[in-house]
């Protein structure tokens, strides 16, 4: 196949997102399918991967290494167009609702190419980066959102909890649930001791592992808050590996809470070192209420990683409680509890860092993109045999 992925975060961008379009893009690649990703451009990065195609973009004040693409002002999107138009895809793939994922439908639509669109994120729960009030961005928001759910011949929702919510906000909308996978193998045999001796963590101490974006939606104030009566009575360490807009805050908040000395913010790493970070930790934890899926969670699971998650939203699905850890309501004495209970035992941490490795296979990228390939065939031959002339009113609906 030709499959054309449009999206609004890529690489070197490191997010969920970014994440996800590239483990699968390389999947499909080695299976022999041609993937052209269109992109924003960012700021002193190279590709060198020569099918991703870039728009001119700006670094959004409120999140820096989130560029915006600028198609109307970039040399390259008459050329991108034309080139659209003479690869003749066999499918367009969005992965956002926003400006590249609104040109990848467009130009789906317009050159009756089918269209699947990655509900990826809550994106109501990020009007916060925008300059405008919160109730016009979330209007702004949701009329994008509803717009593509309408356009698209199929939304793939990354959990059962996702797809709920967009049956509440389009209840015609074609979905699936289908989650990301990940390289299982690539998180397994990290280097446990370089980064342990790189911090100072000694060799008795448990060390609580956060691993993501550092921004408020992840709801690390609640993580820290909750963890912190640990650091100060047990020999537990906090491990935060990450970037993003909010780490001066956390740091502040670490400060206040008197535990600067127990928790160490890495800032960004390099992603060819993650296996390492995992390997280091010896309980994962997470607390945001906002993850359609929680790709980190997968990864400390093939790491072999114990998890502690609040249960909400998608990040709930990837965890079986009780057994590679614990869900818990968004409490922070129960969230404490469950932490203490695996940093007081350390065989409960080994009976449940052995059944996530059992369960990881499960989060394999191989077996998501077989399916994913399932999913593209069904839409292509759904779309094959409707009616040109009612697919050209849906267009003219999606323009509007």
């Amino acid at each position: 196949m030709k499959i054309a992925f449009f999206c609004d975060a890529y690489v070197p961008t490191r997010n969920g997102v970014a994440t996800s379009a590239l483990t699968t893009a390389q999947e499909l690649r080695a299976r022999g399918h041609r993937v052209i990703i269109f992109a924003p451009r960012f700021s002193d990065y190279e590709d060198t991967d020569p099918d991703v195609v870039r728009f001119v973009a700006g670094h959004w004040f409120k999140a820096r290494d989130y560029p915006v693409a600028f198609p109307v002002l970039s040399r390259i999107a008459p050329r991108a167009a034309l080139m659209f138009r003479q690869m003749k895809f066999d499918l367009v793939h969005t992965h956002s609702p926003f400006v590249l994922g609104g040109i990848g439908a467009h130009w789906a639509r317009f050159n009756f190419v089918p269209l699947v669109w990655t509900f990826h994120t809550l994106y109501h729960h990020y009007a916060h980066y925008s300059i405008a009030s919160p109730r016009t961005s979330r209007a702004y928001i949701m009329w994008r959102v509803r717009n593509m759910l309408r356009a698209s011949d199929r939304v793939i929702a990354p959990s059962h909890a996702v797809e709920r919510v967009i049956k509440r906000l389009f209840p015609a909308a074609p979905t699936q649930v289908l989650p990301t996978g990940v390289d299982f193998g690539k998180f397994k045999g990290g280097h446990r001791e370089r980064v342990r001796c790189e911090y100072g963590f000694a060799s008795d101490e448990t060390v609580l592992l956060y691993v993501g974006r550092i921004a408020p939606e992840k709801n690390l104030g609640f993580l820290l808050r909750a963890v912190a009566p640990l650091l100060k009575t047990r020999n537990a360490k906090m491990l935060v590996v990450g970037g993003g807009p909010a780490i001066e805050q956390y740091r502040e908040l670490t400060r206040k809470m008197a535990v600067e000395q127990r928790v160490t913010f890495t800032g960004f790493i390099d992603p060819a070192t993650i296996a390492d970070y995992y390997a280091a930790g010896d309980v994962f934890t997470f607390a945001s209420r906002t993850e359609t899926q929680g790709l980190s969670i997968a990864e400390a699971l093939c790491a072999g990683k114990p998890c502690v998650v609040v249960n909400a939203m998608g990040a709930a699905e990837a965890l079986e409680n009780e057994g590679d850890g614990f869900l818990v309501p968004a409490s922070e004495a129960r969230f404490r509890e469950a932490i203490a209970r695996l940093i007081d035992d350390p065989e409960l941490r080994a009976k449940m860092g052995a059944r996530a490795l059992e369960r990881a296979p499960l989060f394999a990228h191989q077996k998501r993109v077989d399916e994913l390939l399932a999913l593209y065939e069904r839409v292509i031959e759904e779309v094959a045999e409707q009616n040109p002339l009612e697919r050209l009113k849906i267009n003219t609906d999606f323009m509007g």
